[in-house]
């Protein structure tokens, strides 16, 4: 059973920084016992919820920081917290891009890939104080 670790990043809404983090989310993930295909899964959507925060959430602006709370779980799991310093964000109100009228959008994919790498994904948001994505990846019983 691996240990409990934790480790939190604040960086600035800087994209050159998102291959640190999901680089850091692998490692995390590898290191909780995951297999390396389902710690990339992890780092994956890490990186896209992060992507989000920079892009959607803090449109940007270097001046606000994107914070990453990354917690091992001694029974087995990662649970990742993303936050922004944006206006706030209601997932709800994100066109399905599966839907006909939004299939060929260049953009909106980043939630459903999100959902599709990890097992759980909630979302807490006030507008105007920013929002906050958690992931979490549990290791399969009889794994490891």
């Amino acid at each position: 059973m691996p240990a409990a670790t934790s480790v939190k990043l604040v960086i600035p809404s800087e994209i050159r920084l998102v291959d640190m983090v999901h680089e850091v989310s692998q490692i995390l993930a590898e290191m909780a016992g995951f297999t390396p295909d389902d710690a990339l899964n992890v780092g994956l959507a890490v990186r896209e919820a992060v992507i989000n925060a920079i892009l959607h959430g803090n449109k940007k602006e270097s001046s606000r920081k994107v914070s990453i709370q990354l917690d091992v779980e001694q029974a087995g799991g990662i649970e990742i917290k993303i936050r922004d310093q944006g206006e706030g964000f209601d997932p709800g109100s994100n066109p399905d891009p599966t839907d006909d009228a939004h299939v060929l959008n260049s953009s909106g994919r980043g939630i459903l890939m999100i959902r599709a790498f990890v097992d759980d994904v909630g979302f807490r948001f006030k507008k105007g104080r920013g929002t906050e994505v958690t992931l979490v990846k549990r290791i399969p019983h009889g794994a490891g």
